[in-house]
């Protein structure tokens, strides 16, 4: 787990704890781990700067180039695309291409439980919990999306690599599954 000082480390170290994984919270970055996961809470600018601190952003890039399993969170999810119209100037990890918007919804941020829409049973109309006021709004590996006010991506896929906009680890059962399904045990 990669601790970028950014919030919710906790609730996702006791949820893979939960389905019987071992975690280790990192603040550098290391090579012996069968997978990274990176929450975040907060603004962008924030948690993509501590992304500098430590060499995070080149081990990162070069740890999901070479396919190795990694799972986004949250802010974690939107610092994997190229940039947030919440702090211009501030730049993602530009694996997946896109920018995050605002969410169009007069009640921002999206508190609470809501249903995905997925490209495959297991995401298609689970609910999940959000707590988020920006997203992509699609992307090309876009794997489940929801309304809210307009449809947003809440979750993609490339390889071995997945992401969420919603907290799988405050999402229940259906939360502990989905970390398990992510993590192929």
């Amino acid at each position: 787990m990669i601790n970028l000082n950014s919030g919710n480390l906790l609730s996702v170290v006791s949820a893979l704890k939960r389905i019987g994984h071992e975690v280790q919270v990192i603040d550098k970055p290391a090579v012996d781990f069968d997978a990274l996961v990176m929450p975040g809470q907060g603004r962008f600018a924030f948690v993509a700067n501590q992304l500098n601190q430590n060499n995070w952003r080149s081990f990162i890039t070069e740890w999901i180039h070479k396919d190795k399993k990694f799972i986004g969170i949250c802010v974690g999810m939107q610092l994997l695309f190229e940039s947030s119209e919440e702090d211009k100037g501030a730049v993602g990890l530009a694996v997946l291409k896109g920018k995050i918007t605002k969410l169009q919804h007069p009640k921002t941020p999206m508190v609470g439980w809501a249903k995905l829409s997925g490209n495959d049973d297991f995401l298609n109309q689970q609910y999940v919990y959000f707590v988020n006021s920006y997203a992509v709004s699609d992307s090309e590996y876009c794997i489940a999306k929801v309304d809210y006010g307009n449809s947003f991506c809440a979750a993609v896929q490339k390889n071995n690599l997945y992401a969420f906009q919603f907290h799988p680890e405050k999402s229940g059962d259906y939360g502990l599954e989905l970390l398990q399904h992510c993590l192929g045990e």
